[in-house]
């Protein structure tokens, strides 16, 4: 199961970081030494609460995933911007949880295998940043952010073995969702030279969204709480 999840990660990181890398070659030749600037950012991220819980009523079963993303910010007074952001995220999911939930909850079942995809969660925002030195080149950054939350469930391949008769398998199909998300984040940056930054960040990401799926009894809609911190380094170009 968890071959399965990383292949699947592995095909998003390649793509990702190649379309990074050409936006980065792109703003590169825009570079100068103002405030504002453009960054591409990446790291690990880390699911929380209820969307990382071991529940079948409420949980989702995720672990540690990546993240990647572009971000935009324009100071127009003194230390007060405003800036977009987006965002992807990956989360695979534990697979021997689900599997182990699964059997506990059921007393027909002997054992299960789970093969799956990962979550994705993609967002969209845009907000306000403050901006102040600490030192000559040394900056930290909070922000708070707004937008859209597109969220895909992962496509799920389920193997029972029972204790009388039952299905050899069965499989949940991928459901999409968008909705309304909040970020709050910082960053603590240190100034290279003119033009380059280097930072660490940490940003919270918080919505909730409705997944349907299709059953034998009709279609039955899932509440989620999507909650995950993003930790990552970013490389900050000003202009």
């Amino acid at each position: 199961m968890l071959g399965v999840s990383i292949n699947y990660l592995a095909v998003y990181m390649r793509k990702i970081v190649l379309t990074l890398f050409l936006i980065f070659l792109f703003i590169a030749t825009f570079a100068g030494d103002g405030k504002s600037f453009i960054s591409l950012h990446s790291g690990v991220s880390l699911p929380t609460g209820d969307y990382s819980a071991n529940s079948l009523d409420y949980g989702c079963f995720t672990s540690t995933g990546v993240s990647f993303g572009a971000e935009g910010v324009w100071f127009f007074w003194k230390n007060i911007g405003i800036g977009a952001d987006v965002n992807y995220s990956l989360h695979t999911v534990d697979a021997i949880g689900l599997a182990t939930e699964m059997v506990r909850v059921d007393q027909f079942l002997v054992d299960m295998t789970v093969r799956s995809d990962p979550y994705t969660m993609l967002t969209t925002m845009a907000g306000f940043y403050y901006s102040f030195n600490i030192k000559q080149k040394i900056t930290i950054q909070p922000k708070l952010l707004a937008g859209v939350m597109f969220g895909k469930t992962p496509w799920q391949l389920f193997e029972p073995t029972f204790y009388l008769l039952g299905p050899s398998y069965f499989k949940t199909t991928s459901s999409r969702d968008r909705s309304f998300a909040v970020k709050p984040g910082i960053s603590i940056s240190y100034q290279i030279n003119n033009c380059i930054a280097l930072g660490m960040q940490a940003n919270y990401t918080m919505s909730n969204m409705i997944f349907g799926f299709y059953t034998y009894d009709g279609m039955e809609y899932r509440n989620r709480r999507i909650r995950y911190l993003d930790l990552g380094l970013a490389l900050k170009i000003r202009f």
